[in-house]
């Protein structure tokens, strides 16, 4: 629930992390973050990146976390690592020191569990190459998130399972307008998960 004292309107969730939660390709306004409003105990921020690491999301964080209306912090990220090849190692090093200086902060950290990839999207090519790495680097990336996030008690969102075809590890087509970026309805799949999970950690 939120801090004794506040309202939805000043207590504020920063939502890190990004083009998933920017809302590539059309901006802000097409996000899932933008669902939220006037949905959940708090106000969300949308502070998504196009092309974003986890690296370059620990490198915000701390501009972030000086709001004093921040109570919780929702990191959503691993593609753009996957995408570069970043050592999984030094990935996870980074949402490490995300949760640090969140709780440094007294503010609550929220662990995304990354989008899954989506082989049969209709439309171009977001990965020229490459694309059973990412997989399998994403693959190995969620089973740690899950791990680690159960090892310190860190809430947790699964954004993978609503999003893949049933009984499978692909992303369903109708969600997605290539391998990684979500259409319309999968911004609007990914809101309704975000607010039933949130009703329960904020």
């Amino acid at each position: 629930m939120s801090q004794q004292g506040q309202s939805p309107q000043n207590t504020i969730l920063v939502c890190l992390g990004d083009s998933i939660t920017y809302g590539f390709p059309n901006g802000p306004q097409s996000s899932w973050v933008n669902g939220l409003a006037g949905q959940i105990a708090a106000r969300p921020l949308n502070r998504g990146i196009n092309g974003n690491t986890t690296s370059d999301m620990l490198h915000r964080l701390p501009g972030e976390l000086k709001n004093p209306g921040v109570s919780h912090v929702h990191i959503l990220g691993g593609i753009n690592d996957a995408w570069v090849e970043n050592d999984p190692e030094y990935s996870r090093y980074c949402i490490e020191q995300m949760v640090h200086l969140c709780n440094k902060m007294s503010v609550t950290p929220i662990l995304g569990i990354t989008t899954p990839v989506c082989t049969i999207a209709a439309g171009n090519s977001f990965f020229p190459f490459g694309l059973d790495g990412i997989i399998n680097w994403l693959d190995r990336h969620r089973v740690w998130l899950r791990e680690y996030a159960a090892t310190q008690s860190i809430p947790t969102i699964d954004y993978f399972t609503p999003l893949c075809q049933a009984d499978t590890k692909t992303g369903d087509p109708l969600y997605f307008i290539d391998e990684a970026h979500l259409s319309s309805e999968g911004n609007r799949k990914i809101a309704m998960v975000a607010i039933e999970a949130l009703a329960n950690i904020l």
